[in-house]
């Protein structure tokens, strides 16, 4: 039996300065809202020379020490494994300049909730914010957190 799949692996990052954490206003079609920096990881990238990438190509600034603190997995139209790995920069050096992805905004973490979220980032905020949770699953429309 055949167990490879193919699988979509992405990446997404919350920058924290204080109590605030570096936001994009996404302009994908696919995906609009608020949500953190990150993308696509290349073939034969790592996982964190990705993060690091997709950070300074999103923002202009340079992370040190991103710790992954969990992931996202959902299957796509084409019934793909669809992955987000999702991690925390708190280190970061240069400044802040918007990309063609959207713009960015530093925003409290305690007004997030208030803002125009994209699809499901209220959920994928949790795993984020909350150290008890690591995974968050999106299954034939049902939602879990793990």
């Amino acid at each position: 039996m055949d167990r490879t799949e193919a699988t979509t692996l992405t990446n997404m990052c919350m920058i924290v300065d204080g109590d605030k954490v570096l936001t994009i206003d996404r302009l994908d079609p696919f995906w609009p809202g608020l949500a953190f920096p990150g993308g696509h990881i290349e073939r034969h990238e790592s996982f964190h020379d990705s993060v690091v990438r997709e950070v300074k190509e999103e923002t202009n600034l340079d992370i040190v020490d991103p710790r992954l603190v969990g992931f996202k997995q959902f299957f796509d139209q084409q019934d793909r494994r669809y992955l987000v790995f999702f991690y925390r920069a708190d280190k970061f050096s240069g400044t802040v300049r918007s990309s063609r992805e959207g713009r960015l905004e530093w925003v409290k973490i305690s007004d997030l909730p208030k803002r125009q979220l994209a699809y499901n980032f209220d959920r994928d905020l949790e795993v984020f914010l909350n150290s008890d949770i690591d995974e968050h699953l999106l299954l034939n429309e049902k939602d879990f957190l793990y």
